[in-house]
């Protein structure tokens, strides 16, 4: 595989001329390319209006099979959707219309709300399992489940810490005990790996403003065909129905309607595609890059950073980094007798862009990083602690 010029694909982002930017855990800048896509796809609604709408809903299809190769399923098995949340909250409600009441599921305790939110806000109990030095051992995480636990619910990277959950271990234990595994991709996809088939994995939502590089375009879910046999989407809008014949709209009333069996019964109305389309064209851009490329730029990055991080008096690295498969792009610190609030503005000023969670300092590498970004940045935060 060829090395990509980090140098010239660093200049497709424009903000790197100015900041020090370690942020994408948050939203990820767009790539130039992306942005001629947005202009373009507006600027045919501005002169056409919905007469190419046919064409831009081809062009999506289009990107669902290409992410289903990267993800080992075929398109019907995925579905864009406004966001995780959603996503989630369909497998709270389907769960509860199978279940009833009377069980629970095993989450992780450094989840981003999106991924338990749905299922607390159901009144579902959700048992939560503890770290160690940030890390969920898979004994530990099966260990809390019981006889009413029907599914495992985690996210692939934890964004507060970075951790990196081993989703082939983790989704064959569950499997083991037949019950439902469920993921929260958004922090891992699409740079780590994720085979749905190998892992086991029935249900996966992943928000794609992160690592996406196409701004909030929304998320991709993932239902397993035996998963929505049995769990069938609990709600439905006209997208989600077959029409009779070769009808497009759904028009009969009064009358039993079909959902599709496929993903698309999760597609209840109308979609944006010129974002989609805008989603299109980051995700060939980084094809071209390379995901193993991408993937070991990003890792290289990392173990630097950690490395330099390590020389500053003071900085406590909450990120487990002992093991290279549970490192991410994300590296959570501490500083100790000094405030990590007072840090991040600090560094705001001197344009290095990092941010709080946990109360803690989050730093997310990208491949449009480079070394003398992490320079920059640990010199601001050695500057920050001599004050």
């Amino acid at each position: 595989m060829h090395e990509p010029s980090w140098d010239k694909i660093r200049k497709d982002f424009k903000l790197t001329g100015k900041v020090s930017y370690f942020q994408s855990a948050g939203m990820s800048p767009i790539p130039k390319a992306v942005y001629k896509t947005i202009q373009e796809t507006y600027g045919k609604l501005y002169e056409l209006g919905e007469l190419d709408f046919h064409g831009d809903l081809a062009m999506a299809e289009a990107l669902l099979q290409n992410m289903g190769e990267h993800l080992n399923t075929p398109p019907e098995n995925l579905v864009f959707l406004p966001n995780s949340s959603l996503a989630m909250s369909m497998v709270a409600l389907s769960m509860m219309r199978r279940f009833g009441n009377d069980f629970n599921i095993v989450s992780m305790q450094d989840e981003f709300p999106a991924t338990h939110i749905p299922f607390e806000y159901q009144d579902i109990p959700v048992r939560y399992v503890q770290p160690e030095n940030g890390r969920y051992p898979i004994e530990k995480i099966m260990a809390l489940t019981d006889e009413k636990t029907k599914a495992v619910v985690c996210s692939y990277v934890q964004y507060s810490t970075g951790f990196r959950q081993d989703l082939g271990s983790l989704g064959k234990a569950v499997r083991h005990k037949d019950l439902l595994f469920v993921v929260n991709a958004t922090q891992g996809f699409p740079f780590f790996p994720i085979d749905v088939e190998m892992m086991y994995i029935d249900v996966l939502a992943a928000s794609l403003h992160k690592w996406g590089c196409a701004g909030h375009v929304g998320s991709l879910m993932y239902t397993s065909p035996a998963y929505r046999e049995e769990f069938p989407t609990p709600v439905a809008g006209w997208l989600s129905v077959k029409p009779e014949g070769d009808d497009f709209i759904v028009t009969q009333k009064g009358k039993h309607v079909d959902i599709y069996p496929s993903a698309l019964q999760y597609q209840f109305g109308t979609a944006n595609l010129q974002t989609i389309l805008a989603l299109k064209t980051a995700f060939e851009y980084m094809q071209h890059i390379g995901f193993d490329n991408i993937r070991k730029r990003v890792l290289s990055l990392v173990t630097d950073c950690i490395a330099k991080l390590n020389q500053l008096n003071g900085v406590e690295i909450l990120s487990p980094h002992s093991h290279a498969g549970e490192q991410s792009a994300i590296i959570s610190i501490n500083l100790t007798g000094k405030s990590n609030q007072e840090c991040v503005l600090f560094l705001q000023k001197e344009m290095v862009i990092t941010t709080i969670r946990n109360n803690n300092i989050r730093i997310s590498l990208n491949f449009f990083n480079n070394h003398e970004d992490i320079d920059r940045l640990v010199e601001g935060i050695r500057r920050f602690m001599a004050q």
